[in-house]
């Protein structure tokens, strides 16, 4: 499915539409460039889900946690693989833990760092910068 946002609220709407399809365990990998609007999104997704602190994208940290107002997603967890070296890096940090983990949502920026260990199940979504106030966003099945 593609998209057109052409404002924050607009990427809400979408994210808002795929978080409401989303189950214990899974994965979202969200390709794109520096200001593309994969953190916008992860905020609107984080909204729906009910988290209730501020969504900042985890660059510096890898990977921040946030519980979910959820009976069956106890914790969406915002990785940002941008600072990591490979899968060798992913595995330092836990997210293979993450990965295998049924109970939580995860959302991951920058994913292209450690594709060769995402799970087949995974949820592509890629995002395209066209102007200042335009992006398009594909949601792959």
């Amino acid at each position: 499915m593609v998209y057109i946002s052409r404002s924050e609220k607009e990427t809400y709407s979408i994210a808002d539409k795929v978080a409401s399809h989303a189950e214990p365990g899974d994965v979202f990998a969200l390709f794109g460039d520096l200001g593309s609007g994969k953190t916008t999104f992860t905020k609107g997704f984080a909204a729906y889900l009910g988290v209730k602190k501020n969504i900042t994208s985890p660059t510096f940290v890898i990977s921040k946690e946030y519980l979910v107002s959820s009976s069956s997603i106890k914790k969406l967890v915002h990785v940002d693989c941008y600072r990591l070296d490979g899968e060798n890096d992913a595995e330092s940090v836990g997210l293979n833990e993450h990965i295998d983990t049924q109970d939580i949502v995860l959302i991951m920026e920058w994913p292209e760092k450690i594709e060769k260990i995402l799970p087949k199940k995974t949820k592509k979504i890629y995002f395209e910068y066209i102007n200042e106030n335009t992006r398009k966003i594909t949601v792959s099945k």
